[in-house]
């Protein structure tokens, strides 16, 4: 059994399910409108989010993800801002109170919240407690939350809880979830796709 605390680096995790990754990604693009402000939250999901952004001319875009500012850097029909902060090398993500008084700046029409961990009695997951607070941030300044969990993350749980899963508008899942664990989040009334 994984240790409550224990986080893969981002490059162990960028190849790992990338086909999962990227039809959850496409199914998240479908949700974004032009003229929307959107916060990418830091992960290889969210990453796959990004490269399909370039449809689109008019969007902003907030992210504290420096692999997601690398890949639209030169999308000229795209205003991207990139959080600041601390940065943590495992995940390439800026979290911490640099990064949340920035986000208290801003009001956007959609977060796209990645997770380590999605387990429908402890919530939403993480093993960081900067990078849980910096989710609660994203969440608190979005008019509609997506969570984007493929199915490794499912039952999982890490050591700081960031949210229940009831808080989420919209769960984005892969269709390798269990037949049990759709059961329960449909009856739980929380609102997702399977992809």
């Amino acid at each position: 059994m994984q240790s409550v605390n224990f986080e893969a680096s981002y490059p162990d995790k960028e190849d790992r399910l990338l086909d999962e990754k990227q039809r959850i990604a496409r199914k998240a693009v479908e949700m974004i409108q032009e003229g929307d402000a959107i916060l990418l939250d830091a992960g290889t999901t969210t990453l796959q989010i990004a490269k399909e952004l370039r449809a689109f001319s008019n969007i902003k875009v907030i992210t504290n993800s420096i692999m997601a500012l690398n890949e639209l850097r030169d999308c000229r029909n795209i205003e991207v801002s990139i959080t600041g902060g601390m940065l943590r090398p495992d995940t390439l993500a800026f979290v911490g109170p640099m990064t949340e008084r920035s986000l208290e700046m801003v009001r956007v029409d959609k977060t796209f919240l990645a997770t380590n961990g999605l387990d429908l009695r402890e919530g939403i997951t993480t093993p960081n407690m900067l990078e849980a607070a910096t989710k609660r941030k994203m969440i608190s300044v979005a008019k509609q939350v997506i969570l984007l969990a493929d199915h490794s993350k499912l039952g999982q749980v890490s050591f700081c809880k960031v949210a229940d899963v009831t808080e989420m508008d919209h769960c984005i899942i892969d269709s390798g979830a269990s037949d049990k664990f759709i059961r329960e989040i449909t009856q739980m009334g929380v609102d997702f796709s399977l992809v």
